[in-house]
């Protein structure tokens, strides 16, 4: 996943009723491992391919990759014709709803459940306790993709800045407030974000919300039994604003870009910006001119909060479902061998995350990649971003009234005042 393109996203025993299902049928099941891909993922194919002619061979043999890729913007569309053939895949990528509990290829039994089927064959602890937690909250309690991408959000900071104006790494958000007044003091930016891609900012209140008041923050709002405009939720929202007014951000924020805070930061400019895991493509590329200066650190606790500082948000990449109705024998043999396999496949290979152990150790990564990596490896919990359960009008008023916030041209109370009459209109 590139630093630009910073999303998120998901992913499949007969079963003719409302249900997703981790058994096989006991046959043999898909005599093919096809697959239906977008074309915009490279590297999920690319990784498969190299493990059909490396560790998984044998499964490869048994049961060949047949891939077939079509365009983000036209795959609902492939999917519909195909399911409407009863023709769906061995593998698919999907849109969300469709494969969650009431969706349509859930209803149809064509989602594997994949923690299920992985507990099945024996082999749970080759999935991260943290993608388990992950799949759980943006799937209804399921898991019904396959976590071939993996990505947590943090703060990276600047280590050199830190070490020349004598802070630490805080572990309070009320000492990172003190250290970016501090920073302000001396002279320099304490947090880059962009305005233009406003989730940079609006994550900011996401995070101080699940510190706050818990990991089930969001989900309340979801449910209905919270609203953004509680005191409790304009609050976050007050103190994200109130950081603009001190000047913790940087200066000239609504007009830039992503890039050219990714460019600030990675240049010395700023000491520290939120943001998620993929901005290790651009660390560890001619870009950083900080060298082993980056580091990364989690957002810090509030104190007296009920969430927990080791409560990182995560996503587990785009959809890819496992088709149930085609999973038997020779699926199963393919799932243990990428449960077994991926993860350090990935990570050698591509430099990149997935919700699977690495059980064969990578050596000569770049040293903040294996500290983050071991990070995934042992966190137990994570939290969903704050507009994971946003509907799409929702979502876009976020990320675009993030910088009037924190430049003062919008209220807090305005700012969750619209988001929350999105989430009940139901705007797509």
């Amino acid at each position: 996943m590139s630093a630009t393109a910073a999303a998120l996203v998901l992913a499949g025993c007969a079963s003719s009723g409302g249900s997703s299902s981790a058994a096989g049928g006991g046959g043999k099941g898909s005599s093919q491992f096809s697959i239906l891909f977008t074309s915009e993922d490279t590297q999920t194919p690319d990784e498969l391919k190299s493990l059909a002619t490396g560790a998984c061979k044998s499964e490869a043999s048994a049961m060949p990759i047949s891939l077939q890729q079509t365009s983000d913007a036209v795959l609902q569309e492939k999917d519909e014709l195909l399911a409407g053939n009863n023709n769906l895949p061995f593998m698919y990528a999907a849109d969300n709803t469709t494969i969650i509990p009431g969706g349509t290829y859930y209803k149809s039994g064509n989602v594997l459940d994949i923690a299920s089927a992985l507990s099945k064959a024996g082999v749970s602890n080759d999935m991260t306790a943290l993608a388990a937690s992950t799949l759980k909250q943006q799937f209804q309690g399921t898991s019904p993709s396959v976590p071939f991408q993996f990505n947590i959000e943090g703060i990276f900071y600047n280590k050199k800045i830190f070490a020349a104006n004598g802070i630490s790494v805080p572990t309070t958000f009320a000492q990172l407030l003190a250290d970016s007044a501090k920073l302000k003091s001396a002279g320099v930016t304490p947090i880059v974000a962009s305005g233009s891609t406003g989730w940079t900012i609006s994550r900011w209140i996401g995070i101080l919300l699940y510190r706050e008041l818990g990991p089930n923050a969001m989900e309340a709002i979801q449910n209905g039994t919270a609203k953004l405009t509680d005191p409790e939720y304009v609050r976050a929202a007050q103190q994200v604003a109130d950081m603009g007014k001190d000047g913790y951000f940087v200066n000239g924020i609504t007009s830039l870009s992503y890039d050219s805070a990714t460019s600030e930061f990675l240049t010395g400019k700023a000491a520290m910006m939120y943001d998620g895991t993929w901005l290790l493509a651009n660390i560890n590329s001619s870009a950083n001119t900080q060298g082993s200066n980056i580091g990364f650190m989690p957002f810090p606790a509030v104190t007296g909060g009920k969430g927990s500082i080791d409560q990182y948000p995560a996503n587990t990449g785009s959809p890819n479902v496992i088709n149930a109705k085609l999973y038997g024998a020779n699926g199963e043999a393919w799932l243990k061998c990428i449960a077994a396999n991926y993860g350090s496949a990935s990570l050698k290979d591509q430099g990149t995350f997935s919700g699977f152990a690495v059980n064969t150790p990578v050596s000569n990564l770049p040293p903040l990649t294996a500290s983050i990596q071991q990070t995934i490896g042992t966190a137990q919990q994570s939290v969903l971003w704050f507009e994971a359960y946003f509907n799409q009008k929702a979502n876009a008023d976020a990320s675009n009234d993030a910088a009037p916030l924190v430049t003062g041209q919008m209220s807090p109370q305005t700012y969750m005042s619209t988001l929350q009459a999105d989430q009940a209109s139901g705007g797509s």
